[in-house]
């Protein structure tokens, strides 16, 4: 084993200690021949008061809860459909693996094009019905909408594709005890399908927050965290204060509270999955 543990050590657990550690220090790069000076907790002091942070946090909590809930509920519905033997599912199942054939980067650079005031499609689509052209991602209203939107579209076909495999490995017998006693499809959805499905819905849930909080190309790509800092994920910031301003404190303790984050949110997860 001491090949992989080393490897590991100088590529994984070195450079998160020497994170912390300059997360403890305040180290200005664009200043020629600059150390790191020592603050001890200052820049996780500052964070409190930073108002780009606590922005780029709410709309990272914003953009985690919808991007993720409307996955797992229209997840939900394509792998009921993808179960229940409709003819059509085989023509959908397949156009549904085209965003996951796409790289974020190349998603963010099409749909920046789909959603361009001028020549985009969804634009032109909406004039078909009388709609006037929007901004999309001009527009601090509609640009967080438009990134989230994205996200869905690429993701969604990954959870319905896992929430259709766990339904697809239920136990048969459950359903055909239910039936004879009557049950409705949405009784037996309620009683049967989702109290079975919970490990997996927990697990896809676990993965698909941990995912949907990493989210950095597509970003990058379709507003740069324009207009304004209205699409500004803690992503986004963390890359501006560190690679662009070259603020390597500040930018490592901001990681710091987000890997945190998302430790304790994985632990809440994994908890719920260990209990009976």
């Amino acid at each position: 084993l001491a090949p992989a543990v080393a490897f590991l050590a100088v590529t994984s657990v070195y450079p998160l200690l020497y994170s912390f550690w300059l997360s403890l220090h305040s180290w200005n790069m664009t200043i020629p021949n600059s150390r790191a000076v020592w603050v001890g907790a200052a820049n996780y002091q500052q964070l409190v008061e930073n108002p780009a942070f606590l922005n780029s946090l709410r709309v990272t909590l914003v953009f985690v809860a919808s991007a993720v809930t409307v996955e797992m509920v229209l997840g939900m519905g394509l792998a009921l459909l993808a179960t229940s033997g409709i003819r059509a599912m085989g023509l959908v199942r397949t156009v549904m693996l085209f965003p996951l054939m796409i790289a974020p980067v190349i998603a963010g650079v099409l749909w920046r094009t789909l959603f361009h005031p001028t020549y985009g499609v969804v634009n032109a689509a909406l004039g078909l019905v009388g709609i006037p052209p929007q901004e999309w991602l001009g527009s601090p209203a509609q640009a967080l909408p438009a990134v989230i939107t994205v996200e869905i579209w690429q993701n969604l076909p990954v959870v319905a594709f896992i929430l259709a495999a766990g339904i697809q490995s239920l136990p048969v017998d459950l359903y055909k005890a239910a039936h004879v006693d009557g049950a409705s499809r949405w009784q037996i959805f309620w009683r049967i399908t989702l109290p079975l499905l919970r490990p997996v819905i927990l697990v896809l849930l676990l993965l698909r927050i941990m995912d949907a909080f990493k989210v950095f190309d597509v970003v990058f790509t379709m507003t740069y965290g324009g207009p304004g800092q209205t699409t500004e994920l803690l992503s986004m910031l963390i890359y501006k204060t560190g690679l662009r301003f070259f603020q390597i404190g500040q930018a490592s303790a901001m990681s710091w509270v987000f890997l945190v984050g998302i430790f304790l949110l994985s632990l809440f997860f994994i908890r719920r999955l260990q209990r009976p």
